[in-house]
C-alpha cells in the first residue's frame, strides 16, 4: 500500500487545469494556432524531417475531473515527444540509419542511394541523450492511451510490426523480430488484440480481499516507460492494494477463469512498445523496400507534403513505403496524434508530476532534465562488458607485445650500445648505426690507419740504420784486415 506522500505524487494544485499551464514549455508550440507541428514561423515541418518517442505514462489525480461519487479522477496520461532535424536535406528515409533494439546496433541498410560514398546516412538518435535532433515539443494524451494506441498500432504499427508481411512466405521483416515469447500469433495481431482487451480506466474486479472489500484495476505506469496493471482499493484507483496484478491472476486463473490479461502478455506488449522509446520518424516508413521505384537513383523525388487533410503522404522515394491497417500510404502518425487524440501541450507541472512519480524516461526541456535515465536496449549492458573486456585485452596485448620487445630486443641492444655515446638510442630503436656512431667509427678506423702508416716509416727507419751499422761494421772489418797485413 502506498503512502499519502505517494498519494500526494498524483495531484496537482487544485486551481491547476490540465494544460492551461502558460510556461517555458509553451514556445515550442510556434505561431500557428492550429498546429503544435509547425516551425517558429508558422511553417509545417517537412514530415520525413521530423521524429518522434513515447516517454511514458503518469498518473495526474486532478483535482477538477470527479468521479459521480465525488472523488478525484485519476487519470493515466501519455507522454510522447516529438523532434525536428534542422539539417534534414530531402532524401526521405533513405537519409536516416535506424537503431535495431535487438542487436543493439545501428542499422544503415536503408541509406540511399547506395552506390554514393558521401550520401548522408544521420543516424535516428532523438531517444540518445547527445542527439542532433531539435526539440519541438513533449505532448501528452489526457484521455488515457486507448485512443492513442490505436492510432499508432494501425499506422506506424502495421509496418514496424510486420502486419503487412504476414502473407509474405519469404519471411523479410522490417523490424527483424526477435521476441523470446512464442510467437503463435504475429506481434501486430498480439498487439491489436490486447489493445481491444486493455483495462483503460478504473474498474471494479468480480475478485475481493481477504476482508471482502471491493477491489480495482487500472493501468500503472512503472519506471522506464513501461506499465502493468495495479491493484486498488479505491474507485479513483489512487490507493494500491497489497496484492499484485499477479496474485490476482494467480487467484483467479485457479478458479478457472482466464478472463483477464496475464502477465507474460503484459511483458510482452511491454517489449513490443520498446518500438517507440527508440527514435522514430513521424512519416510511416517499411524497412523493406516494397516497389523498385527509384532504382537507387536521384531521378524519382517524392513529394513529401500530405495528401490533403489526413496525414497521407506520397511515396517514399526509395520505395519504403507503410501500407498501414488504415489504408494509409505513409501516414504522418504525428499528424494523427495531433488530430485523432485529445493531444495537448505537456506543462512544467506535467513533466514534474511525472518525473517525482519516476515513470518517464528522461527528456531535456530548455536546458531543463526530466524523468530518470534513457532508453537503452536489452543487453545493453552485455554489450559494454563485452566492450569494455575487448579494450582490456588489447590493452593486455599491446602491454605484452611492449614487455616482449624490451626483454627479447631492448635490453640486448641497451647492452651492446651501452658505451657508444650519443648515438645509443637511434641504435637501439632501429638497430641501425647512427650518424654519430658511424662518425666516430671514421674517426676510429682514420686513426687506425695513420697509427699503422707511422709505425711502418718507423720500421723503415730501423731497417735503414741497421742497413747502414752493417755496412759500416763490415767496412770496419775490412780496414781491420788492411792493418793486420801492414804489420806483418
Amino acid at each position: 500500500m502506498i503512502n499519502d506522500r505517494m498519494r500526494l505524487q498524483f495531484h496537482r494544485p487544485v486551481d491547476q487545469v490540465l494544460g492551461a499551464a502558460e510556461n517555458s514549455l509553451d514556445q515550442h508550440r510556434g505561431l500557428d494556432e492550429n498546429s503544435y507541428l509547425v516551425d517558429s514561423d508558422g511553417n509545417a515541418y517537412q514530415p520525413y524531417s521530423l521524429a518522434w518517442r513515447f516517454l511514458g505514462l503518469f498518473i495526474d489525480c486532478n483535482e477538477n475531473r470527479r468521479l459521480e461519487d465525488g472523488d478525484a479522477y485519476c487519470q493515466r496520461n501519455v507522454l510522447w515527444a516529438a523532434y525536428n532535424d534542422e539539417k534534414y536535406t530531402g532524401n526521405s528515409i533513405g537519409e536516416y540509419s535506424f537503431f535495431d533494439r535487438s542487436k543493439d546496433s545501428w542499422d544503415s541498410s536503408t541509406c540511399r542511394p547506395k552506390w554514393n560514398p558521401f550520401k548522408r546516412c544521420q543516424r535516428l538518435n532523438c531517444h540518445e541523450a547527445g542527439t542532433h535532433f531539435k526539440l519541438v515539443g513533449v505532448f501528452k494524451e489526457t484521455e488515457g492511451m486507448y485512443d492513442f494506441t490505436e492510432q499508432l498500432f494501425k499506422h506506424q504499427g502495421y509496418c514496424l510490426w510486420d502486419g503487412d508481411k504476414e502473407e509474405d512466405e519469404s519471411g523479410d521483416s522490417g523490424s527483424q523480430d526477435n521476441d523470446d515469447y512464442d510467437q503463435t500469433t504475429s506481434d501486430y495481431n498480439f498487439m491489436q488484440n490486447l489493445q481491444a482487451n486493455w483495462i483503460y480506466e478504473c474498474t471494479e474486479l468480480n475478485y475481493y480481499d481477504e476482508d471482502g472489500n471491493a477491489l480495482y484495476v487500472d493501468t500503472k505506469p512503472q519506471p522506464g516507460g513501461t506499465m502493468t496493471y495495479g491493484v486498488y482499493t479505491d474507485a479513483s484507483c489512487s490507493t494500491e492494494s497489497t496484492l499484485t496484478w499477479a496474485d490476482v491472476v494467480s487467484k483467479i486463473n485457479n478458479n478457472g477463469d482466464n478472463e483477464y490479461i496475464t502477465t507474460d502478455s503484459i511483458d510482452r506488449w511491454n517489449d513490443l512498445l520498446s518500438d517507440y522509446k527508440i527514435c522514430q520518424p513521424c512519416r510511416a516508413y517499411n524497412r523493406v523496400r516494397t516497389w523498385d521505384g527509384s532504382h537507387d537513383s536521384d531521378d524519382s523525388g517524392s513529394d513529401d507534403e500530405e495528401d490533403g487533410d489526413d496525414g497521407e503522404g506520397a511515396k517514399e522515394r526509395w520505395g519504403f513505403n507503410c501500407y498501414d491497417d488504415a489504408g494509409y500510404q505513409n501516414c504522418n502518425q504525428c499528424y494523427k496524434f495531433e488530430t485523432q487524440t485529445n493531444m495537448q501541450l505537456a506543462s512544467t507541472e506535467d513533466l514534474e508530476l511525472a518525473t517525482a512519480q519516476g515513470t518517464i524516461l528522461a527528456v531535456t526541456v530548455d536546458g531543463e532534465r526530466y524523468g530518470k535515465s534513457y532508453y537503452h536496449a536489452p543487453g545493453h549492458t552485455k554489450h559494454v562488458i563485452i566492450n569494455i573486456l575487448i579494450a582490456l585485452v588489447s590493452a593486455a596485448a599491446v602491454i605484452g607485445l611492449a614487455y616482449f620487445y624490451y626483454i627479447k630486443i631492448w635490453k640486448r641492444r641497451l647492452a651492446e650500445s651501452r658505451n657508444k655515446g650519443d648515438g645509443v638510442w637511434y641504435e637501439l630503436w632501429t638497430n641501425k648505426k647512427s650518424d654519430t656512431s658511424s662518425s666516430a667509427g671514421s674517426d676510429e678506423s682514420a686513426s687506425s690507419g695513420e697509427a699503422h702508416i707511422d709505425k711502418q716509416v718507423l720500421l723503415d727507419q730501423i731497417r735503414m740504420r741497421d742497413d747502414k751499422l752493417a755496412q759500416q761494421d763490415k767496412l770496419i772489418r775490412k780496414l781491420k784486415r788492411k792493418l793486420a797485413s801492414y804489420k806483418k
